[in-house]
């Protein structure tokens, strides 16, 4: 058996330190969710308290889920996130349906999700563009320029985990110093008013479905579980990018929440995706919220990218365990990075950006993700138990099993009121849980197994 510190078994290589991973935690966690989702939280709500109570329960939700991550991925460091943990702990079925669900929804519709918000907030920068004009067959060339930054970013990380690495840290400077300019600007522009901090409406919708659609915008804590077979010493280095990178994350979505009902009076609150241009043209006018407008495609660019990289190791490592498409399993020589299951989600994602949906996405997205962390948090309990793992190389989670349980226990609570106040996006999980059932044993029927 190989040393966790040492070369990967599935010839992976460990070159990613805990700024790298984190980085891939950061930025996946930061793209168009905060950006997007508080105003469809804000309305649900009804109250820019409640609203911020939702988002502070999701973060704690996801520190919940962090802990427990962390402990699983230095106990597995290997590739494939919550396809791994659970194959590991319920057997290959669950697994497969994790990775299925991760290939349709987690990974190609949250890229296609993002990579249309950021030609939401780049189309005001560019003048005469107009991005709902029809190009050909219906696809506007909005959502023609958001399939094309997929690609773009699909080839970028082609070339190597090195590269890649080195990018995405690149990209989460960026963004994290453009927020903090953001925050200290937007605060002390004197053009905001903090009775929108209290300001109260009748809400639309329950407390259970904004945390649904809050957790959309906190997908991406668990980034480098995924990764977890290219960074280096694990048992120090994962827990520091997955808990770190989350408490990082709920401090600005927090203080970014703030901002947005500072800048705007409870008249102005309605379902618009592109809330945070809509708070920085009151706080700095057309011309800064132009700049501001290019500060949050920014953000959501480094997350497509960041999801571009980490969600084909899922399908490289069910292609190495025979239950993908064996070619996703491919890695380049050079770049030592699985491109073929990287291409085949981009192509995927850059599919449904053509589609130009987004959003009767966010409540799917959210409710498959949730669904899947609590069953792979609950795989915790598995592995402590039979406890193979040696002492001194993993993380042990704090005050287990109580992460384990208010993240099982809320998810729960959460998926039951979906699928009453919310039924056809909640109940469109369960019916991708489904089909996927039927491909796994269809395919290992194919296969004579």
């Amino acid at each position: 058996m190989s040393s966790p510190d040492g070369p990967h078994p599935d010839g992976l290589v460990r070159t990613l330190g805990p700024i790298a991973a984190g980085a891939f935690v950061v930025t996946n966690m930061i793209g168009s969710g905060i950006f997007t989702v508080p105003a469809f939280v804000r309305v649900a709500t009804g109250s820019a308290l409640a609203s911020l109570g939702v988002w502070l329960a999701a973060g704690l939700l996801g520190l919940c889920g962090a802990l427990c991550y962390s402990e699983l991925a230095t106990r597995l460091p290997r590739a494939g996130g919550e396809y791994r943990f659970l194959t590991e702990g319920y057997g290959q079925l669950w697994g497969f349906l994790s990775g299925w669900t991760s290939f349709v929804v987690g990974f190609s519709a949250a890229v296609a999700a993002s990579s249309l918000g950021v030609t939401a907030y780049v189309a005001p920068l560019i003048g005469s563009w107009d991005p709902d004009a029809v190009l050909v067959g219906g696809v506007s060339q909005g959502s023609a320029a958001a399939a094309s930054l997929v690609l773009a970013l699909t080839t970028v990380h082609c070339i190597g985990v090195r590269w890649s690495g080195g990018f995405q840290t690149t990209l989460a400077s960026l963004v994290l110093a453009a927020i903090a300019i953001l925050l200290l600007a937007g605060f002390s522009s004197g053009n905001g008013a903090w009775s929108g901090l209290t300001a109260a409406a009748e809400p639309e919708s329950s407390w259970w479905v904004a945390l649904l659609q809050v957790t959309y915008a906190y997908a991406g804590w668990n980034a480098a579980a995924y990764i977890a077979g290219e960074v280096r010493n694990p048992r120090r280095n994962l827990p520091i990018a997955i808990v770190g990178g989350t408490l990082f994350v709920i401090v600005a979505y927090l203080l970014l929440n703030a901002l947005f009902f500072y800048a705007l009076p409870e008249a102005q609150w309605e379902s618009e995706i592109a809330i945070g241009a809509v708070a920085a043209e009151r706080l700095f006018g057309p011309g800064g919220a132009r700049t501001v407008s290019a500060v949050i495609a920014l953000a959501m660019f480094g997350s497509v990218s960041a999801m571009t990289a980490v969600g084909p190791r899922i399908y490289f490592a069910m292609a190495r365990d025979g239950v993908a498409p064996r070619f996703m399993g491919h890695i380049s020589e050079r770049g030592v990075a699985p491109v073929a299951a990287i291409l085949a989600q981009g192509i995927l994602a850059a599919l449904l950006a053509l589609t130009g949906a987004f959003s009767a996405l966010l409540i799917y997205i959210g409710s498959s993700l949730l669904l899947f962390n609590a069953l792979t948090i609950g795989t915790l309990f598995v592995a402590r138990r039979r406890g193979h793992a040696a002492a001194n190389t993993i993380f042990r989670t704090p005050l287990h099993p109580v992460p384990a349980i208010v993240f099982i226990a809320i998810t729960l609570a959460a998926w039951v009121n979906g699928l009453v106040e919310a039924p056809v996006p909640t109940g469109a999980a369960l019916g991708t849980l489904t089909l996927g059932a039927g491909v796994y044993f269809l395919g290992r029927r194919i296969s004579g197994v």
